[in-house]
């Protein structure tokens, strides 16, 4: 399969407050930088005292979310470089309510200064009214950060020549983990990225003929494992390779053809013969905690849950030793480039803007961008990186890299990259069950969600 073109850089495995800065408070420069008054006076000349900047940010990276676990401290450590200057405070979000509080914002005129990400839907509409700072004067004014950004995240944030979110300098390709001893006990050697995924059902059976229940999936929340898995067996189909390139920036809403139908016929197999009973409504939480327990042999999920694996509150001592990770079946990885990232709402004062400008450097700085891979995995194809960061790798991230190298084949989007925000947050998950009870079959459930997506396009 043809691979995306930034695949050629990647040799190791993707992503990257209320007080005082409502969007109606005018003020700063195109550059976010400090303008002097031009004004002159008789008076003694005073020493002026800045007053510490604070930003109140609303953020699902907190309490239990997985991602908090980089981020928070990450925001820690730019409060002490910044102490008598700036302060970022972060308000727990929970991540299913995040969207729906920024678009409040947004409507109340209380955005925070800064965001990340938010509903598609609510960044376009902001990029049409023009209400996000445009990044680029203060991009060209850094070009030591501007050479680390990805070319193709850098021309989906792009419009009439303004970038309005902060394009990416990482990339993550998704993939899966397994349990070692399980693949063992059932005599599955082949690696699952160099097996199609006729093997890999094969594979499955295997399992369940051992008693082992083979896959973590979900079907609350937005199944997002099973989303993943899905979006994996559906890159391998015939005509996929082009709904979901990495760097597609439109949205799909017609589900009817063979690719998708097949997909879906796939879950509906999955979730009926080889996951754990609780599945039907299980969220991300259950899915996670079913393979961390040794009560499924295979999850897929992103590298951010390395963590987790070691962590003895969640999964039982030792038992990052048996897990294995590996990209799809096919030798595909899931990532995207055409994804928002950090903005900034225009129209705040100068001086929280400056605030946020200085927040967005230091988390793409090269010491924080390789802390990131070392605590997240991914590659940043424009960043040298230090000497000592392989050594630093957890060895589950450094097999990914190793999957990366000699199995990748093409990098896909997810299906819920392609798909309209409702789809993927809610009517996907919502109509699962019914497909795994055969209450609606996949030729069902594509024309059930494709008439949903219709209702959603522009």
């Amino acid at each position: 399969m043809k691979r995306f073109k930034i695949v050629s850089m990647l040799c190791l495995t993707m992503a990257l407050g209320l007080t005082g800065c409502g969007s109606n408070n005018e003020g700063g420069n195109a550059s976010g930088t400090p303008s002097s008054s031009g004004e002159s006076t008789d008076k003694p000349a005073e020493t002026a005292v800045q007053e510490k900047v604070v930003l109140k940010i609303p953020h699902y990276k907190s309490g239990q979310n997985v991602g908090a676990k980089f981020f928070l401290p990450q925001v820690e450590r730019f409060n002490t470089k910044y102490t008598d200057k700036y302060e970022i405070q972060i308000e727990e979000v929970p991540n299913d309510d995040y969207n729906d509080k920024i678009k409040l914002l947004w409507q109340q005129k209380e955005l925070p200064a800064l965001i990340e990400k938010g509903a598609n839907e609510l960044v376009e509409t902001l990029i049409e009214k023009d209400e996000i700072y445009d990044l680029k004067p203060f991009l060209d004014s850094k070009p030591e950060l501007k050479a680390t950004l990805i070319e193709d995240s850098v021309a989906f944030n792009t419009r009439d020549g303004k970038i309005y979110t902060m394009p990416s300098s990482v990339v993550r390709p998704i993939g899966l983990f397994y349990n070692k001893e399980m693949f063992a006990d059932a005599g599955i050697t082949k690696p699952i990225a160099q097996m199609n995924f006729e093997e890999f059902d094969q594979a499955l059976q295997a399992l369940k003929d051992k008693g082992i229940t083979p896959l973590s999936l979900m079907t609350g929340e937005n199944a997002w494992t099973t989303m993943l898995l899905a979006s994996a067996f559906m890159a391998n189909e015939p005509g996929a390779e082009e709904v979901l390139k990495s760097n597609r920036a439109d949205k799909e809403f017609d589900y009817t053809s063979q690719m998708w139908v097949k997909a879906f016929g796939e879950v509906q197999k999955w979730l009926k013969e080889y996951t754990t009973d609780n599945a039907l409504g299980a969220a991300y939480a259950d899915s996670a905690n079913n393979f961390l327990n040794e009560k499924t042999a295979i999850i897929a999920n992103g590298t951010w849950m390395v963590g987790d694996f070691s962590d003895t509150t969640k999964a039982p001592e030792g038992f990052d030793k048996k897990v294995g990770v590996s990209l799809y079946p096919g030798g595909i990885g899931l990532a995207t480039t055409a994804e928002y990232s950090w903005w900034i709402p225009k129209g705040l004062k100068q001086e929280e803007t400056e605030a946020a400008l200085a927040f967005i450097e230091f988390i793409r700085s090269p010491e924080e961008i390789e802390a990131y891979m070392v605590a997240e995995g991914g590659q940043a194809p424009n960043i040298q990186t230090s000497a000592e960061f392989t050594s630093k790798l957890n060895p589950i991230l450094a097999e990914m890299n190793r999957s990366v190298t000699s199995d990748l084949k093409m990098i896909a989007q997810s299906m819920a990259d392609v798909w309209p925000d409702q789809i993927s947050s809610k009517e996907f998950s919502g109509y699962l069950p019914l497909l795994a009870q055969d209450k609606m079959t996949p030729e069902e459930f594509a024309e059930h969600l494709t008439k949903k997506a219709q209702q959603f396009k522009k």
